[in-house]
């Protein structure tokens, strides 16, 4: 041995900690060819070579068992009493020589600073790159090294481990880091994935990029409006008048979907304020949208109307809220006039159809006309691109029970367990 460890020796240390499924039904698959090569860096070629040279030297020895959760038997490998001594040894000799073995493991088990110290400026550079990304990434994204540093699963993606993302960048320069960061972000970009190409746009400083992606996108390509959406989009501060607008309705609409309703009343005043109809209409509607979720209907239908009368009453997105803001106040009959006033302007889309008989379902449901209603929700989920939807199933459900038809009601019931049901921001 030397100041260093080998291959074969790494895979001695790594089996060493899993002796206790020897005798074990199933097995991790941790002592796979896959997941030894996956632990210690190295390549699934790599590990069949090493493993080879250990078996025929009696140290270790294979079995085919179960991997947990797995379906299949897959061949695994385990230590034999010589390779158990052999263990020892090293660890002695280690312990002997100062050497800390844990960088040499399992990289999911390493501490940041125990990693960082064993590495190399180029390893480092490497590392630091993989630690910047929060999501799995292509391996093949970043510079090879002389050693297998990053964990790669079977399809070549890789996921660091969430104590390195924290400590690793915090070591790294931060002009570096920013580097790193615009890196990260044209990756994203040639895998479509905008809203981690958000999160990298805004950290390598690139404001003006991030800004003109946000406008141009809208807030739709970036996934899921939540609190991290909403901590990044707060980030851009718009630089033209250009943009100003569309960057505060992302705002407003993402605060609001986000549970904000503070802030979002705040942007929608700011659009409110502005010279361009479009977002005078936009913070009309943000600004409705919040009053109704604070329960305060008859004024989120005077922003509504307001924003009705600057497109001369002829917007389908307009005329499903106030349909909905009456729906929620039990006003059945103005909520049916409203929705077949949107109907007869015949311009709406596949998802504002399906919204608009969606809500016609539910004012038939609601007043008792259960073949109206089953007539509504059968044509919104004809309107639909996601037919499994288990809200919709449910309605259906009712709708069938209200007309006596039971084993219809129960049919859809059970659809509707099958799926996971949508939460829907309005």
């Amino acid at each position: 041995m030397s100041g260093s460890l080998t291959v074969g020796e790494r895979i001695i240390l790594h089996l060493a900690q899993y002796t206790k499924y020897l005798d074990s039904y199933d097995a991790p698959l941790d002592v796979s060819q896959d997941g030894i090569a996956a632990a210690l860096r190295i390549s699934r070629a790599h590990a069949a070579i090493e493993l080879k040279k250990l078996k025929d030297g009696n140290e270790v020895t294979e079995k085919l068992v179960h991997i947990k959760r797995g379906k299949t038997k897959r061949k695994v490998y385990f230590l034999t009493a010589p390779g158990e001594e052999r263990a020892r040894l090293i660890r002695q000799f280690a312990e002997d020589e100062g050497i800390d073995v844990q960088p040499f493991l399992d990289l999911k088990r390493c501490k940041g600073p125990e990693l960082w110290a064993a590495l190399d400026e180029q390893q480092k550079g490497v590392l630091a790159q993989a630690c910047v990304f929060r999501r799995p990434f292509a391996r093949e994204a970043l510079p090879e090294t002389s050693i297998s540093l990053l964990p790669v699963d079977v399809m070549g993606m890789v996921d660091m481990p969430p104590e390195l993302r924290s400590y690793v960048p915090a070591q790294v320069d931060p002009e570096l880091l920013r580097q790193y960061h615009s890196q990260a972000a044209d990756y994203w970009l040639t895998v479509g994935d905008y809203r981690e190409r958000l999160f990298h746009l805004l950290r390598a400083g690139r404001q003006w990029e991030a800004e003109v992606m946000v406008a141009s996108r809208g807030i739709t390509a970036l996934g899921t409006a939540d609190r991290d959406l909403l901590n990044m989009l707060m980030m851009i501060a718009p630089s033209t008048e250009r943009y100003r607008g569309r960057i505060l309705y992302a705002q407003a609409e993402v605060a609001r979907r986000s549970g904000d309703l503070d802030l979002a009343a705040q942007k929608a005043s700011e659009l409110r304020a502005m010279s361009s109809p479009p977002d005078v209409i936009n913070g009309l509607m943000t600004g409705a949208l919040v009053l109704r979720a604070r329960g305060d209907c008859d004024g989120s239908l005077a922003l509504l109307r307001q924003a009705g009368g600057l497109t001369g009453g002829e917007d389908v997105r307009i005329g499903c809220e106030v349909a909905e803001t009456l729906i929620q106040e039990g006003r059945y009959g103005e909520a049916r006039t409203a929705l077949d006033h949107v109907i007869a302007m015949g311009t709406a889309d596949g998802d504002q159809l399906e919204r608009i008989f969606y809500q016609l379902g539910t004012v038939s449901l609601r007043t008792g006309d259960g073949a109206g209603a089953v007539r509504f929700f059968s044509k919104s989920r004809g309107a639909a691109k996601n037919k499994e939807n288990g809200e919709l199933y449910l309605r259906l459900s009712d709708a069938y029970g209200l007309i006596g038809m039971q084993e219809k009601a129960e049919e859809y019931a059970v659809r509707a367990k099958k799926v996971q049901m949508p939460r829907v921001s309005m």
